[in-house]
């Protein structure tokens, strides 16, 4: 869909909003006439106003997904699906209904989420969805709803998930906008978030209110990820549309421009839905405005490469420079990944603002290199002291002392960053930070000291000198070329404010 088509698309429905019911539906027949794809677009997005009033909460994707699902499968509230005794109706959304279920074989309350019979009838829908679902199944993020599995039972799909209570963001956003103090530590969970989504190859496509929710504890949960799409290399064909029946296209309000026009969707795609999501949440208000003809307009004003106008300020100092950052309309001047949006988020409350570390294997190779480098830290003033007599006065016991002292330092600091990394893992970034420079000294310096004992034990006992050359170069080989890698892996590397 390129802009003109939009243009087109937008034309027609504000036209149609200025008949009343009655005549609004002869009107779109009359002036579609001829342009059967025409008459399906406006159709679907006059469906979806009339239902909600509220266009741009509304899935362009799902504008009779409750009817489909109500006439050929009815309500599942009491019924027995495989495993899952599905206990009440929790939710409805353009792909399906969502069902609190229990999961007999595990024996836990589970989201039981029954997919439209689109995706039953489509082989190549249900071969992606199932692609797609197992991906987003690996991913592992306190702000994320873990996907438990994507199951086929008598022919229907049903998207197993983790069962969040609380309130959507769009249940919140009904009380006004999120207060400065709450609002920060959100959009922190949802970077977080979709920062590691992303890093697992999954776009989201479709994040929104709706699918942020808050739970009783108040922890953020980004939902349907089950429902987002691997990411594909910059030059896979992309073929979507605004109405295709079952494609998970996203939200009209909060879809990027090149979303919108059916071009390449990527991480820069979600990326754009935060900012629409960070405004809506800072002022109570969608940027492009409080009715469908307004959306509309800005949302084609985007597509037409136009800026996007907005002019109110945000409440909390310096979001509003990330928020339009975000909200630009070339994917390329956005930020390029939603780490980067994370960084700069961080900056705005300083320390206590701190992103959550990576768990898992990565994080699980940095803790190990710390214990491994501290134990054989920790095990050189032993050997100085077991070949002091060989160096002979005083310089045996000066090399002792300060290889003690030394890796005393650095076994200590080592040791405090792994614990910090196990108890308070969101505080580790900032926590290493301030103690790391003490041990790369202390590393250097103990290295510098077992050259010495080399230097000493070499006119006589060659090949104890060549082991601790060994351990020197080691010890200076780990911290030059190790020790970045394990903290990169890990996500321990800070950027710099701004950067994409």
């Amino acid at each position: 869909m390129n802009p003109a088509r939009w243009r087109q698309i937008s034309d027609l429905f504000s036209a149609a909003l200025e008949h009343d019911a009655a005549s609004r539906a002869a009107f779109v027949r009359d002036a579609a006439e001829g342009d059967p794809d025409l008459l399906r677009e406006v159709q679907t997005l006059l469906a979806s106003h009339a239902r909600s009033e509220r266009f741009l909460d509304e899935p362009a994707y799902g504008v009779a997904a409750d009817l489909i699902l109500d006439d050929e499968r009815g309500s599942l509230s009491g019924k027995q699906i495989g495993t899952y005794k599905v206990l009440e109706e929790i939710g409805r959304g353009g792909m399906g209904v969502v069902y609190a279920a229990e999961d007999e074989r595990l024996r836990r309350t589970v989201a039981l989420k029954a997919l439209t019979p689109e995706y039953t009838r489509d082989p190549i829908r249900r071969e992606r969805l199932t692609r797609e679902a197992r991906a987003a199944a690996a991913l592992s993020h306190p702000a994320i709803a873990t996907i438990f599995a994507l199951e086929e039972i008598d022919g229907e799909l049903y998207i197993i998930s983790e069962l969040v209570r609380g309130r959507t963001l769009r249940d919140e956003l009904r009380d006004g906008p999120l207060p400065p103090g709450r609002l920060l530590p959100t959009l922190l969970d949802i970077a977080a978030g979709l920062a590691a989504a992303h890093e697992g190859g999954i776009v989201h496509r479709d994040l929104k209110p709706e699918n942020v929710i808050r739970s009783h504890e108040g922890q953020i949960k980004i939902l349907d990820f089950g429902l987002a799409r691997s990411a594909e290399p910059r030059n896979a064909p992309t073929a979507t549309r605004l109405t295709e029946a079952g494609i998970a296209l996203g939200t009209p309000g909060y879809m990027a421009p090149e979303q919108l026009n059916g071009g390449e969707v990527d991480v820069r795609t979600d990326v754009f839905a935060f900012g629409v999501l960070a405004w809506e949440l800072a002022t109570g208000e969608h940027p492009f405005g409080s009715d469908a003809a307004a959306v509309l307009s800005r949302m084609t004003e985007l597509l037409e490469g136009r800026a996007s106008g907005l002019s109110r300020p945000l409440p909390l100092p310096g979001l509003d420079q990330i928020v339009r950052r975000c909200l630009r309309a070339a994917p390329a001047d956005r930020y390029q990944s939603s780490a980067a949006v994370l960084v700069d988020l961080r900056l705005l409350g300083g320390a206590d603002a701190r992103a959550p570390v990576p768990q898992g294997d990565r994080l699980w190779w940095w803790q190990f290199h710390q214990l491994a480098i501290a134990v054989l830290n920790g095990v050189m003033p032993a050997a100085v002291w077991a070949i002091r007599g060989w160096i002979g006065k005083p310089y045996g016991s000066v090399l002792f002392l300060a290889t003690l002292m030394l890796a005393t330092i650095s076994v200590a600091l080592r040791l405090n960053l792994r614990f910090t990394s196990r108890v308070q893992p969101d505080a580790l970034m900032e926590h290493r930070a301030r103690l790391f420079p003490a041990v790369v000294a202390a590393d250097a310096s103990i290295a510098f000291a077992l050259l010495g004992v080399a230097a000493f034990l070499s006119v006589e006992h060659d090949e104890i000198a060549a082991l601790f050359l060994t351990v020197a170069v080691a010890t200076l080989a780990s911290l030059i070329l190790i020790e970045p890698a394990t903290t990169k892996g890990a996500g321990l590397v800070g950027r710099s404010r701004g950067q994409a």
